[in-house]
């Protein structure tokens, strides 16, 4: 049964970069992106969880001493009621010694870890179990091997144990508790994702950005969230890095039910609020660019060639033919390009090109181009090109843009639901009375479009289930990302979650 009621939150985070005694040879490593993944747990709490500003505690490096662990998070602990849900989220070096499980602090010390380190079970398990709290959600990014060998890995020393956690489980409370690697293994870092790949997985997961993890189209439960965490991570590893060692996260949940971490609410765009509201598809977005070429254009053109005039299966295969060495060209520079800009390696980016149809895929980004006879003219050749963004805005690097020879001009987000056509316009015609946009209707094709007097275009294509976003000037990629954000922005008097 999903249990759907709703709660008043607390959460507590702990990363723990870089720590006082650290030094290459003797001391404790770094944990590369530790204080990334805090900051970006914290926002998912307050963006997607509803949790406020005060609603959250977070300790990073010099915050998280052994003193504020074992004083300051017991404390806090014990003010939890039946009516809470207590988030736990820890990035940093853990490990198991003399029958604990442990997590370092800022200022553990590599010569006495045992005297200078925390027990999970005395500053966290034992105060929940002790504490009126029912439900608690705690997330382990650590593991457990040591670390004074310059290994990248968050783990120090020796295997976490199973039995503590699976104690502190046996209550009839609803706790869950999800391990970024099984005892024994690495949780490692990624410099394409700027995160822990667990912590990157997880994040992704609750924010609603993969759909597997949906259950029904609405809900992220314990079983989901676990089943996705287990598969996504060791694939991610095995075919996107070249580290050899295995990380399954697991998860240890007492639940006689699945239990409902969130409900997705879908999202809308509400303009002046007197607007219709529209569900769209923020995670399936595209950003493309259509145009329409004579083949007499194409490099392959010959004097003697024909002009098609019809569509048929030999004619689009014929322009598809013409243009080949353009499509090749045109995906080899973006893969090269791909690795000068992501510093990426070969073995990073699967590229193909064949038939009219080209693709260049790898973890940041997703590209295509596609050649085909143009529908409304068999002597016109029709190339798409999509690109669809893996990761969030703010992870794209500046010269981004310059991996594409031809850059796109608009954004689609697909639609969800029915329409009323006549009650769109009349509100767009509202809206244009109002701010001095201006509004052309065409309901024989089903579309709408409203240009804002700043000049960007938002078509709404009902026979498509679309809504187009154009500047109707020419843009490189983050440009017409940052517009469009801005643009949905200014109508609506709200923030758009959309590549952000």
């Amino acid at each position: 049964m999903i249990d759907n009621i709703k709660q008043k939150s607390f959460a507590i985070i702990i990363a723990i970069e870089d720590y006082r005694f650290s030094d290459e040879k003797t001391g404790i490593n770094s944990v590369k992106y530790a204080r990334n993944d805090a900051s970006k747990f914290k926002k998912l709490l307050k963006e997607d969880f509803g949790l406020l500003e005060e609603d959250i505690l977070m300790w990073t490096d010099k915050d998280a001493t052994k003193s504020a662990l074992e004083d300051e998070l017991k404390y806090h602990i014990r003010q939890l009621t039946k009516d809470n849900r207590f988030y736990f989220y820890y990035a940093g070096h853990g490990f198991y010694q003399n029958g604990y499980n442990k997590l370092t602090c800022w200022d553990s010390h590599p010569d006495n870890l045992d005297g200078t380190t925390v027990s999970i079970k005395e500053i966290l398990l034992d105060p929940l179990e002790a504490s009126e709290c029912t439900q608690s959600l705690i997330f382990l990014d650590s593991c457990s091997t040591y670390l004074k060998n310059n290994i990248v890995a968050r783990d120090l020393i020796s295997n976490f144990n199973n039995r503590e956690l699976e104690n502190f489980l046996k209550s009839e409370k609803y706790h869950a508790i999800f391990m970024s690697c099984s005892p024994g293994e690495k949780s490692y870092p990624n410099d394409v994702l700027k995160h822990g790949i667990w912590t990157w997985h997880l994040i992704e997961a609750l924010k609603g950005n993969v759909p597997e993890v949906i259950l029904n189209d609405e809900f992220i439960t314990d079983s989901t969230l676990k089943n996705y965490l287990s598969d996504s991570v060791p694939k991610y590893i095995t075919q996107k890095t070249i580290f050899r060692n295995t990380q399954k996260p697991f998860a240890k949940i007492n639940s006689s039910n699945d239990f409902l971490i969130r409900k997705i609410e879908k999202p809308e765009l509400e303009i002046n609020q007197d607007f219709p509201k529209l569900s769209l598809k923020f995670d399936s977005i595209t950003l493309r660019r259509i145009i329409v070429l004579d083949i007499r254009k194409a490099s392959g053109f010959k004097k003697n060639h024909f002009i098609p005039e019809k569509n048929s299966p030999s004619g689009n295969s014929f322009i598809q033919s013409l243009f080949e060495q353009e499509l090749k060209d045109e995906i080899q520079e973006v893969y090269v390009n791909t690795k000068e800009v992501l510093s990426f390696r070969k073995r990073q980016i699967e590229y193909s090109a064949e038939s009219g149809y080209g693709n260049v895929e790898n973890d940041v980004f997703r590209f295509f181009i596609e050649v085909e006879q143009n529908p409304l003219d068999p002597s016109q050749a029709k190339i798409t090109r999509k690109l669809q963004i893996r990761v969030n805005r703010n992870q794209l690097p500046e010269n981004f843009d310059d991996i594409f020879p031809n850059q796109i001009n608009e954004i689609a987000i697909p639609i969800e639901g029915n329409i009323d056509f006549d009650e769109l316009v009349e509100k767009f015609e509202n809206l244009a009375d109002e701010d001095g946009g201006k509004l052309s209707d065409n309901e024989l094709k089903g579309e709408i479009e409203y240009q804002t007097y700043s000049g960007l275009s938002i078509k709404i294509s009902t026979k498509n289930m679309e809504l187009i976003i154009n500047p109707n000037r020419d843009m490189k990629c983050l440009e017409l990302i940052d517009s469009s954000i801005e643009g949905l922005k200014k109508i609506s008097g709200t923030s758009i979650k959309f590549l952000n």
